[in-house]
């Protein structure tokens, strides 16, 4: 498995890991500050660094653009699972703040099945994966170019 994947497959499982362990934290009635160190956002800032980092050690042509496809596939699935815990949220009506309707959530009594369900989950996902894309493809471009791999110069020239 190339380096790249290995970095992708590890990143979702831990994504994944802090999605359970969060909601795991708001049904226990965690503060808000431990709640908020759990947090599938604080992943866009270090993934994008290890997807650099992998593709500039393999050298591949284009590397922006597998930056990007990565940054991307990446905050997909990281989103999708996050859209499924708000749908889940509306179903079983979980308390925790930011399902709340009035912080901007699915759960409360003026939310209807469809918004609830569907239009507030995929909003939220559309949004960060947005958001995802713009910040780890400028952390990672960052990441490529202090990376960049130097051109050793011809045998006999000075540098």
């Amino acid at each position: 498995m190339s380096d790249d994947r290995k970095a992708m497959k590890t990143g979702v499982l831990i994504a994944a890991i802090v999605i359970v362990l969060r909601i795991v934290l708001e049904q226990a009635g965690a503060p808000g500050a431990i709640n908020f160190i759990f947090g599938v956002a604080w992943l866009y800032f270090i993934l994008p660094v290890l997807f650099a980092l992998s593709i500039r050690m393999k050298a591949y042509a284009g590397p922006y653009r597998i930056l990007l496809k990565d940054v991307f596939l990446f905050a997909v699935y990281t989103r999708v699972m996050v859209m499924i815990t708000y749908m889940l949220a509306y179903v079983f009506k979980w308390k925790a703040p930011r399902f709340s309707a009035g912080m901007g959530g699915n759960v409360g009594d003026n939310i209807d099945a469809l918004t609830g369900l569907l239009v507030i989950p995929l909003r939220n996902a559309l949004f960060w994966i947005v958001m995802a894309v713009f910040v780890g493809m400028i952390i990672g471009s960052v990441v490529l170019l202090l990376k960049r791999r130097k051109t050793t110069p011809a045998a006999g020239t000075q540098p």
